[in-house]
């Protein structure tokens, strides 16, 4: 998830214990599925997403922290079923679930799906790339989004060493990975996307 939202949002970046399963960079649920891929960016980014699902989100359009979508008070819910305004109002920071994770973890944190991306996160990225409030906050929405968000990124860094700390800033769960694996799964993501459609675009400001 991003960091630097979680800062945006308690005024000092995260501090609370490592749980054994969740986004926020803790070890994915080792019983969930990958799901349905709704498209090719997992084959077309060389690996960012295979790393993605591996450190944050496990690989579902449903996660909460904690896994929290398959017990407690969030048993059932599927964010993947919202609207994108539907995410933002259910991750507001005075909501049900930023209290829940906030009564876990001693931080408000509102990680949700795929990419573990946070309320203000899903807000100033909708804005961004111009989605309505209404579009389905489904896998391809997810996904397009998890997609600009790392390509941002990467457009924002000059040196490779830069684009593996800007990625670990938006996920803390790349802290995991091993600097050669990332830088890796990055050239893969450039080649393959960003040069093709993106390369020439400057980094969205935010």
């Amino acid at each position: 998830m991003d960091i630097m939202e979680m800062q945006a949002q308690n005024g000092q970046a995260f501090a609370g214990p490592q749980h054994q399963y969740g986004g926020m960079g803790a070890v994915p649920d080792p019983a969930s599925s990958i799901g349905a891929d709704p498209g090719s960016f997992r084959a077309s980014n060389g690996g960012l997403f295979d790393l993605l699902d591996q450190h944050e989100g496990a690989g579902g359009y449903d996660t909460l922290y904690g896994h929290a979508q398959k017990n407690g008070p969030f048993s059932g819910t599927k964010v993947s079923n919202m609207t994108v305004g539907e995410a933002i109002d259910f991750s507001r920071p005075d909501g049900a679930y930023a209290q829940h994770v906030k009564g876990q973890v001693g931080r408000i944190a509102t990680p949700m799906g795929r990419g573990q991306i946070v309320g203000t996160t899903l807000r100033r990225t909708a804005e961004q790339m111009g989605i309505d409030p209404s579009t389905p906050f489904n896998a391809a929405t997810q996904d397009a989004m998890i997609n600009h968000l790392a390509a941002n990124r990467l457009r924002s860094a000059r040196t490779m060493d830069g684009k593996i700390r800007g990625l670990r800033a938006e996920w803390e769960g790349f802290k995991h990975v091993p600097d050669a694996q990332l830088a890796s799964a990055i050239t893969n993501f450039e080649n393959t996307h960003m040069g093709r459609s993106m390369g020439a675009r400057p980094p969205v400001k935010g």
